[in-house]
Formats: C-alpha cells, sequence, structure tokens
C-alpha cells in the first residue's frame, strides 16, 4: 500500500475539519493546520474521539489478535493472508499504522488541550487529557521513546526530539491527575457544559447524558494500569515516583470503571465511512456489495485458540469455554454451526490439509461479526464500539493486588472471577455459563484460579480470551510483560520469539531523520537499550 509520508508529529491536525469559508484559500494562511480559532472544544471532542478509535478497532485489532495467535489466514482463497505477520520481520513498514494513526489521533486531543479559549471548557480538556494519556501509553509500551514535549507544535516545530518513555509515563500520570481537577471545576458560562451529544464515550455507555463521574473512573482506571505496567521496572527512579503515586490510589472498585466503555458517535449503515470501524472492517457481509466482506473470508480462527476454547490443549483439557460461538463460527462459508465438535482453526502460517477447503474452517463469530437472525449487517454496523471493557479493568485489578499487595488491597481471587464473568456478559453469554466454566476451569493449572501457582498466568489466559476481537494489543503488551499466555509461533517466521517492541514508522525516518532512534531488526527481539523501559 502506498503511503502519503508528511511530518505528522509537528503537525496539528483536526483529521475531521475542513473550512468553506472565503479565507480557505488564502495563500497567507497555512492550509496543513485547522484554523484552531474556528472550532471550539466542544466542536472537536466527538470527533476526536471517534477519529482514534478507529485505530484502534482495525488496525490494532489485526496487529493483536495475529500476534497472539488467535487469528489465521485463508489460504484457501487467497495467495498468502498475513505472511507478513507470520514471518513476524518487524521493520519500519510493518503496521507503521499504528504510530502514525495514533499521533493523528492524539494531535486531535491536543488541540482541544491547546485551544486559545481552553480554560472556558474544563471539561472537554479534561477528558482529552485522559484520552491523551490512554493512548499516548499505547505508543510508548509499543515502542519506547517517543516525541511527547515537542509533539503536537504544528508548523512552529516539524522536527520533535524523542523523550524517554519513562518521561513521557511520569508526565502523563500527571496530566491524569490535572483532569480530575478540571472536573471538579465549573464552567464559567452554562454554554460551556459538556453535552452528551459531544461525548459519543460515555453517552454511549451509559446510555444516558455524560457523567463526569464516569470520567473522574476512566482517569483512575487508566493511571492505574499505568502503575501496574510498572510492576517489574528496576529503575530506581521510576520506583519512586511509582510508589509515591501508588500511596494515593484507592483500592475501592466503585472508584474505577464499572461497565463497558463504549463509544457510538452515532454508527449508521448508510456509508462505509459512518458504520462502526469495526464491523465495516471484518463483519461478515459488505453492506455496499451485498457480498461476504474480503477482510472478513480472509480471516481463520488459529488452530491455537480454537483447540484452547474447545479443550484440546494441556492447559483446558476436557473444557469447552462457552464463549466459543461469540468469538467464532464454524463452517462459516458452508453450514454454520455453534456445535463444538465442528470447530476448526488454521495453523499459523501452515498450508493446506487434504481433503479441506474454506468451509472447513471457524471464522470469525457472533460477536459484531457474523450475520444470524435479527443481528443483520445494517444492526451489526450501527453498533458500538468497545474503547475498553470492564473485564479487562477487572483483570487490571486482580494483577493490582497480585503485583503491589501493600499498596492495593483489591480481592484479587474476587476481581479475577468477575473478569471472567464480565467478558462471558460482553460475549452475550450469561452469568450462569460464567459459573459453570469458572468451577469447571478451578482445577486446571495455567487457567483456573485455585490451581494455578503463578497467578499471574491464569490472569493472562484468561485476558487473552476476553480481549480476543476487542483490543488484542493490550494482551500483546501484556504478553511482552509476562510472557504468558505461552503460544506458539507461527510456521516460517523469520525470529523464534515476537517482537518485544515495534520499529519506528518509516515515516519518522524520512521526515525526523536527525531525532529518531535508530534501532536495528534484531533489536526488536531482545531485552536492550531499545526495549520498552518497564522491562528493564
Amino acid at each position: 500500500m502506498k503511503k502519503l509520508l508528511i511530518p505528522i508529529l509537528g503537525m496539528t491536525v483536526l483529521t475531521f475539519f475542513n473550512s468553506c469559508s472565503d479565507d480557505f484559500i488564502d495563500v497567507n494562511k497555512n492550509v496543513n493546520e485547522a484554523y484552531t480559532n474556528q472550532t471550539s472544544p466542544k466542536d472537536r471532542l466527538s470527533a476526536a474521539e471517534t477519529v482514534i478509535y478507529r485505530t484502534q478497532a482495525v488496525t490494532m485489532n489485526r496487529f493483536g489478535n495475529l500476534m497472539m495467535n488467535a487469528w489465521a489466514g485463508n489460504i484457501y482463497f487467497f495467495a498468502s493472508p498475513y505472511g507478513d505477520e507470520f514471518r513476524m520481520r518487524a521493520d519500519s513498514q510493518f503496521y507503521n499504522g499504528i504510530w502514525d494513526n495514533l499521533y493523528l489521533g492524539i494531535a486531535n486531543y491536543q488541540a482541544i488541550i491547546d485551544h486559545p479559549d481552553a480554560a472556558n471548557y474544563p471539561h472537554h480538556v479534561a477528558i482529552a487529557k485522559i484520552m491523551k494519556a490512554y493512548y499516548m501509553q499505547m505508543i510508548v509500551d509499543l515502542y519506547n521513546d517517543a516525541p511527547y514535549s515537542e509533539a503536537f507544535k504544528g508548523q512552529a516545530l516539524k522536527n520533535p526530539k524523542y523523550d524517554k518513555g519513562k518521561d513521557i509515563y511520569k508526565a502523563l500520570i500527571g496530566e491524569l491527575k490535572q483532569s480530575l481537577t478540571l472536573l471538579n471545576q465549573t464552567p464559567t458560562k452554562s454554554t460551556y457544559n459538556l453535552l452528551a451529544a459531544e461525548d459519543p464515550i460515555f453517552s454511549a455507555s451509559s446510555g444516558t447524558p455524560t457523567s463526569l463521574d464516569n470520567w473522574r473512573r476512566m482517569a483512575n482506571t487508566v493511571k492505574l494500569k499505568m502503575l501496574v505496567r510498572l510492576s517489574k521496572c528496576t529503575d530506581p527512579e521510576v520506583i519512586t515516583w511509582r510508589n509515591a503515586e501508588l500511596q494515593t490510589m484507592s483500592s475501592s472498585p466503585a472508584d474505577y470503571i464499572s461497565a463497558d466503555v463504549r463509544i457510538n458517535p452515532g454508527y449508521n449503515a448508510a456509508s462505509s465511512v459512518q458504520r462502526n470501524p469495526y464491523y465495516q472492517s471484518y463483519g461478515r457481509i459488505d453492506i455496499d456489495a451485498q457480498d461476504y466482506n474480503p477482510t472478513w473470508r480472509q480471516t481463520f480462527a488459529s488452530d491455537h485458540i480454537i483447540k484452547s476454547l474447545t479443550g484440546q490443549t494441556s492447559l483446558t483439557s476436557g473444557v469447552t469455554d462457552a464463549r466459543l460461538g461469540r468469538l467464532f463460527i464454524a463452517q462459516a462459508l458452508s453450514a454454520p454451526t455453534n456445535n463444538p465438535a465442528s470447530y476448526v482453526g488454521q495453523v499459523q502460517g501452515g498450508g493446506k490439509i487434504s481433503g479441506a477447503d474454506e468451509g472447513t474452517f471457524a471464522m470469525l463469530g457472533l460477536f459484531m461479526s457474523y450475520n444470524s437472525g435479527a443481528n443483520t449487517p445494517t444492526v451489526l454496523s450501527q453498533l458500538p464500539g468497545y474503547v475498553l471493557t470492564l473485564s479487562e479493568v477487572k483483570f487490571l485489578q486482580a494483577e493490582a493486588a497480585l503485583v503491589y499487595p501493600t499498596y492495593l488491597t483489591f480481592n484479587a481471587q474476587t476481581s479475577f472471577n468477575d473478569a471472567v464473568t464480565a467478558s462471558f456478559v460482553t460475549f452475550g453469554s450469561t452469568t450462569a455459563a460464567a459459573t459453570s466454566y469458572l468451577a469447571a476451569v478451578s482445577t486446571k493449572p495455567g487457567v483456573g484460579w485455585a490451581a494455578t501457582t503463578d497467578k499471574i498466568q491464569a490472569i493472562q489466559y484468561q485476558k487473552w480470551i476476553a480481549l480476543t476481537n476487542i483490543n488484542p494489543t493490550e494482551t500483546y503488551i501484556s504478553y511482552t510483560k509476562t510472557g504468558y499466555p505461552v503460544l506458539p509461533m507461527p510456521l516460517g517466521s523469520y525470529y523464534p520469539t515476537r517482537p518485544k517492541r515495534l520499529m519506528y514508522a518509516q515515516s519518522e525516518y524520512i521526515s525526523n531523520t536527525a531525532n529518531v532512534p535508530n534501532p536495528s531488526i534484531d533489536d526488536m527481539y531482545s531485552i536492550n537499550q531499545y526495549s520498552p523501559f518497564w522491562l528493564k
């Protein structure tokens, strides 16, 4: 795919904004920048939330599911689907859209923070800071050092310096604390109040007008996530400020996200750009063509995840996971069925099986991806997207209780059970099914709580399943930190391990040559000076 290479880090790009006024063509104005004074934070927020979610739902979903051996390729219809992923050669063109598009999306939040009239919109600015931290953390977790203090300066600074990953983390935690202060302020005029229509995240999640309490919980949750990521860091400087921040954290689940965080700016089936981007990319039916969606058809369930979900691995032997039929559907191109015995996965990087065809294999399933009964493509394309699930938050609290028992007193086992139950509910199953499943795996080391010596292993296995098709890049980052779950490598991989970070995007080597670090491809696969700082 050809890319337009531009100095993205020096641009404050409002990707949803364009002007129809006469001065749009004024040669004395820079047409590469949005006219800051023409769009208020009220006008920007909805689009800022929506634009960056597209990267999470599409590019990062594909990346994470393939890295974590949940997806494989349909080699019976396509020549070499996902070949780059199975070779695992993380060069500067390998998923460079994650870097480019996250930075472009964060720039929209920064435009709210830097708006000349920002002081009149404390709640909009608070949300921008929270979501900036949420996504900027992903940049650091995937790349380590990155532009931050000099990024987003527009044409005034097109070649920003790289800040250390640990310094960015510390600064982001500072922005989260600032957001809590801003949320407690009252706008000077009622016309500056945050309206539900301006916030498609929590208006979609709750079905009611935006509650600032939801954003307080979101800020606390993002901060907790960052602190838990630091649990293995040995840098004395980081340990000092990390522990100081831990002392300020609540151990009450009520102070954190308590329901799935979803987004819906008004998704509808009218056109491809108006549909939920997850369904548009991975849904079974292409609404415009009224045929199978090529990206859906390209994707099989992996052999490893199918065997894990149907009790055919040493960890899950004899236990079928009721989430199976929501994640994937068996024989999806022939006679679709939810019979666990009919599920067949494709080995990542493997060849064709004698006597099989594409209808043999499981493909993306009922959870936002399959046309069945009342769940028509039109309905599915209008559903909210998932920014952060309750399941992920509960797993986070379980891990926090294990790694920081001095500071955080969540009940680790209760949080673990709640996380698994929340995952079942999100995938459209029932709490009763979750209870039965938890009982069935309780004796399974590495899967159930009681039987597992290293509780992190059980958390990471269940997190892998719970975030498949939703936020698998988070699972990949957690895998980099913990080594769990244990996953087979794709056949034909150039390297014996998954990369521990990604290479900087090609656009950086072209537009910010003087500042971008220059690690080798081999440096992506070991712990070294370029690795995420929290690994060292």
